[in-house]
């Protein structure tokens, strides 16, 4: 377990106790700072007081064992149960999701986060920024409530859900949004122990680098998934021609694999966000702006394969294999896996979930899925672990199943 030693312990409060929230707060008192977690969610807070993670992420839980670690950690659920006084650095951290109805950022959680903390007499409290927002709507919110903006930090995560922790700990770069010297020192001494570089710079930018860096990312898998189907229809070897593509130094082989499409809470609401904002007339984005329509004939594409495949070699059934958006996470938002069940049920398609973290109902159990009968269409949605791929092969060979796999056409 990796363990720094920051320049000296703070005083820290963490507003949100979601993936960002926890997963900083945790790795912060693991590194013997004070962190005090405030979520308006009374059964979480509950939890969390009772060692309950409300969500998996793969080495958070074993934080929660260490007392060490565990009595740096204060949780509750009122603003005013925090003595403010000693308080040296706030994160915001609490969810900005996309509103579907105006098709805009919705920032009423982080509006009602700022008016709070606004009103705190603690001249010297560093207020930052850790939730995704374009800062012209801070500047929006800080002019609701009388705050200056220049006042205000940005620390953008880049924290991946499945290895958050190891993220937290080993980041590829620290970035540091702020016009007071001051805070941003603060800031600056956190951090001061990490390895990796900081980058200081505006507002703006900081959150332009968050941003871009989360459009780059399904950019590419988007780009690599058009070249897998490019190959399939070309008669190609996937893997030779990937491998042939990625070799150029320039382009490289890590996060390069096809995938049935990507999804999660933070890919498809920040490229929307950025076509929102930053697209118009005199800023034209074409590139950017067809990324989430080419994901979504990814789905389309896949589910079609699927029920090709199905259809000619005459199976019984399909079963997915992975509910979530991506490996190693509980995470159901906007699950690729989701949309192309939906799909195939259109379809009239005898169709299936299965998945090792996630228990449901509606899914089938280690249990049922060990006993099927007859041949079905077993489609890993990502790669899974060694035990559970030994299950699916048995089950494969013991059925005469076929298995499909999106990274193997």
């Amino acid at each position: 377990m990796l363990k720094l030693l920051t320049l000296h312990n703070m005083n820290i409060v963490i507003i949100g106790t979601g993936y960002v929230g926890l997963v900083t707060g945790v790795g912060l008192a693991s590194l013997g700072n004070k962190v005090t977690f405030i979520d308006l969610d009374k059964d979480k807070i509950d939890n969390l007081n009772n060692k309950k993670l409300t969500f998996y992420e793969p080495g958070l839980d074993r934080y929660f064992e260490e007392d060490e670690t565990f009595t740096n950690m204060e949780f509750v659920s009122g603003y005013s149960d925090i003595d403010w006084k000693d308080k040296e650095i706030v994160f915001i951290c609490v969810q900005t999701p996309n509103n579907v109805e105006t098709n805009s950022v919705d920032t009423k959680f982080l509006e009602s986060a700022i008016t709070e903390v606004s009103s705190v007499e603690n001249e010297n409290l560093v207020i930052t920024i850790k939730s995704t927002i374009p800062p012209y709507e801070i500047e929006k919110i800080c002019n609701q409530v009388g705050l200056d903006m220049d006042s205000l930090t940005f620390n953008p995560e880049f924290l991946r859900e499945g290895t958050a922790v190891e993220d937290f700990f080993k980041p590829d770069r620290i970035v540091i949004g702020g016009n007071d010297s001051s805070k941003v020192q603060k800031l600056k001494d956190l951090y001061s122990n990490f390895e990796a570089e900081i980058i200081i710079t505006d507002p703006i930018s900081s959150q332009l680098i968050k941003y871009l860096a989360n459009t780059y990312l399904p950019m590419r898998l988007s780009f690599v998934n058009e070249a897998a189907r490019l190959v399939k229809s070309s008669g190609g070897n996937l893997d030779d021609v990937l491998k042939g593509v990625g070799m150029d130094s320039r382009i490289g082989q890590h996060y390069f694999r096809p995938s049935p499409a990507w999804g999660g809470s933070c890919f498809p609401k920040d490229v929307v966000e950025v076509n929102n904002f930053y697209d118009s007339d005199e800023v034209n984005l074409p590139l950017i702006a067809n990324i989430i329509e080419s994901n979504k004939i990814q789905t389309q594409w896949t589910a079609n394969m699927l029920k090709s495949i199905h259809n000619e070699k005459k199976l019984n059934g399909i079963i997915l294999v992975g509910a979530a958006f991506k490996e190693d996470t509980d995470d159901l938002r906007n699950s690729p896996t989701i949309d192309i069940y939906n799909q195939l049920l259109a379809e009239n398609m005898n169709t299936m979930i299965y998945d090792d973290l996630i228990k449901s109902e509606e899914y089938l159990s280690i249990e049922d899925f060990e006993k099927l009968e007859g041949a079905h269409l077993i489609a890993l949605m990502y790669p899974v672990k060694e035990n559970l791929m030994s299950k699916i092969n048995s089950i494969v060979s013991n059925t005469n199943s076929f298995l499909y796999t999106p990274w193997q056409l």
